[in-house]
């Protein structure tokens, strides 16, 4: 954290919300004693390392891209994370009220901090003097208050569906700093539309620039927004969020230019490709211990630079992931994805031409200049196919497969049923399961009185 120790107006605030604190929707505590005074001591709140984490570990376990041998599967540390990578049917997981640490407490903790924020602000002026800081500011909490609100939707609501988001559960809408604030489950749609109307805020308040690659931007905004858009199946607006994010950072790593290949992270976590860093807060070791999905490594042609900067071999002949830029899986948005948004949505909307040139400016940079072609399609749904095995293969272990999953699933052309083995067991999981949607810890369901997701 930056300085917070020197913020004594607020520390006991902070010591509150920042440690993902086992009080937060679990116990009163009356926090409006002590209270942050000025726009400085807000900011320093929104600089708590706190808000680099991102949920998504369950649904990244959960996902497809890993394979297991029976003693690969018995490494792993936790009951709950043995239990995604099987699907288990009967939803009491072992040890699950831990996923409060990935998932549920951390997400809140940093809602809380946001509301904070911004109810703070509307006591403080906003004037000449410090308006380009208070929009910084109001915008820095509206992102991150949307963030933790859609990776929340992505892991315990149902994929949007428009004729049934008005009735389909999503997820608290925490929007006031009270802590005795009775919170319930709103609707998907509900949940989706306090998200878009979070980040398009967020969006008008916040610099072109910022000093330091930790901190959002405009782009970080509407790529966050284009992601939400993609999830929602709206296309027109998918696109035009992607073009507004592109407009203010269109910056693409070359991956021809990285040498040191052999190295743990060759990944560069300052790329200017990346909005704002992101990790996944993850506690199993399934990332190393499992292996990649043998199929999808073998998508990975020879003239492809991510496969050798994505992947390690290990022992066994097959291969890990070593893609992330810091030590753990990166989440966050990157000029990449929004440009994967941009094509599918063309795709989607019958621009076959500007997909493709979406997708080549990114594939430009991925694989072997010297032997690189410009991607193809005979037809808009040829293109679309390719988008989205592009896709998958750039946006590898950032916790989004597992969302992918859940809208594709949707059309029968791209609906799977998933298997895994372990040993000499066969686990499924068919398209559409209603274990898509994972168990809210039973702990918050005691304490907060709202429903489960049923099965």
């Amino acid at each position: 954290m930056k300085k917070l120790i020197t913020m004594l107006t607020s520390i006991f605030l902070i010591s509150f919300v920042i440690g993902c604190s086992d009080k937060w929707l679990e116990e009163k505590q009356d926090i409006k004693l002590i209270v942050p005074a000025t726009l400085n001591d807000l900011d320093l709140l929104l600089n708590a390392d706190l808000f680099q984490y991102d949920g998504r570990g369950g649904i990244e376990t959960s996902c497809d891209d890993y394979e297991f041998t029976i003693e690969q599967y018995n490494q792993i540390s936790f009951g709950f994370d043995r239990d995604f990578i099987i699907w288990k049917k009967d939803r009491n997981y072992e040890n699950l009220n831990l996923v409060q640490q990935n998932e549920w407490k951390c997400a809140y903790s940093q809602i809380q901090v946001c509301n904070v924020v911004l109810k703070r602000l509307i006591s403080i002026e906003r004037n000449n003097s410090n308006q380009i800081e208070y929009d910084r500011i109001k915008g820095t909490a509206q992102y991150h208050r949307a963030k933790q609100f859609l990776n929340m939707a992505m892991t315990f609501s149902k994929n949007y569906e428009q004729s049934t988001a008005n009735t389909d559960l999503g997820i608290p809408i925490k929007l006031d700093d009270d802590i005795d604030e009775n919170v319930k489950r709103a609707t998907v749609e509900q949940t989706y539309q306090q998200i878009i109307q979070d980040l398009r805020q967020s969006a008008q308040n916040l610099p072109i620039t910022q000093p330091d690659y930790t901190k959002v931007t405009k782009a970080g905004a509407f790529a966050l927004l284009a992601r939400t858009f993609l999830y929602m199946n709206s296309f027109n607006d998918a696109k035009s969020a992607a073009d507004s994010s592109l407009k203010y950072n269109s910056f693409v790593q070359d991956f021809n230019q990285i040498t040191n290949t052999s190295a743990s992270r060759p990944l560069n976590i300052q790329s200017k490709e990346i909005h704002v860093r992101g990790v996944m807060v993850k506690s199993s070791s399934n990332p190393t211990t499992g292996r990649i999905n043998t199929m999808l490594y073998n998508q990975y042609t020879n003239d492809d630079l991510r496969k050798v900067l994505f992947f390690r071999s290990e022992a066994d002949g097959k291969v890990t992931f070593k893609g992330s830029f810091l030590s753990s899986l990166f989440t966050g948005t990157t000029t990449a994805e929004v440009l994967l948004i941009l094509a599918e949505a063309k795709a989607r909307l019958n621009d076959t031409k500007g997909s493709l040139e979406a997708l080549n400016k990114l594939a430009l940079n991925r694989y072997k200049k010297e032997n690189f072609v410009p991607f193809s399609a005979s037809s808009n749904a040829n293109a679309l196919d390719i988008v989205l095995k592009e896709r998958r293969k750039e946006l590898l272990a950032r916790g989004l497969r597992w969302q992918d999953l859940k809208r594709l699933n949707i059309d029968p052309k791209y609906s799977i049923n998933l298997t895994r083995t372990i040993g000499t067991e066969i686990f499924t999981l068919p398209a559409n399961d209603p274990r898509y949607v994972l168990p809210i810890p039973q702990f918050v369901i005691d304490f907060n009185h709202i429903e489960q997701n049923k099965y």
